[in-house]
């Protein structure tokens, strides 16, 4: 009788690399998180040019009274629509052609919006400017706004990568604002508490594993 080794081991194999992946995943995002809210416990507000001049050691910060540039923001798209919005940060007396320091990545709909009118009008002058009349009052919105800036895990190297790569004038060392995300310590410290759980039960479970069975004679 002929048999036939089972392929569930190196399922499992292939599933605990996954878990290892996960579990570390956990442990880094949640310690992280964890840092930023015990580090952010107050929200600092301050203007655009303020934070140029001379950066907080701050990563929940509100830019108030800030323009939002959406003529030279640049977006992301899933499945063909647009689904991110980068815009720059200013304050009102920056100069065209200025380096860029500050993004906000938003997901705002009335943005994503204008945002698609303005693609939507193509290289024509006559729709571009249309759809500019359209979108006037979002152009150069003045306001406050608050979030996160990304550092560490939470920053994508290739996102930033593709916007450097376009014609936005960002400087070497600008940031990006994630609008509306705030610290989370609950949720950061159950994820760390998670983590470093599956990671004590994962070694426990090696520890007290015993040497594989011998394969089934042929």
């Amino acid at each position: 009788m002929k048999t036939k080794h089972s392929s569930r081991r190196n399922g499992f194999i292939s599933f605990g690399c996954l878990g290892y992946l996960l579990i570390l995943g956990l442990i880094i995002g949640g310690a992280q998180g964890t840092y930023t809210a015990l580090k952010n416990r107050n929200r600092v507000e301050i203007t655009v040019s303020d934070y140029l001049a001379q950066k907080p050691d701050a990563e929940w910060v509100m830019f108030k009274n800030a323009t939002l540039n959406l003529l030279d923001a640049a977006h992301m798209e899933r499945f063909g629509k647009i689904d991110e919005v980068f815009v720059p940060v200013q304050d009102g007396e920056t100069e065209e052609g200025a380096p860029v320091h500050i993004l906000m990545s938003t997901k705002d709909k009335e943005i994503i919006a204008a945002m698609a009118d303005l693609k939507a009008a193509g290289n024509s002058e006559e729709k571009v400017l249309a759809a500019a009349m359209r979108n006037a009052s979002k152009l150069f919105m003045k306001r406050d706004v608050s979030g996160l800036i990304q550092f560490g895990i939470e920053s994508n190297s290739k996102t930033r990568e593709k916007l450097e790569k376009l014609d936005m004038h960002l400087a070497k060392d600008f940031v990006i604002l994630e609008e509306g995300a705030q610290p989370a310590l609950g949720q950061s410290a159950g994820l760390l508490t998670l983590g470093l759980g599956l990671g004590v039960f994962v070694l426990f479970r090696r520890s007290k594993g015993g040497a594989s069975p011998p394969p089934i004679p042929q």
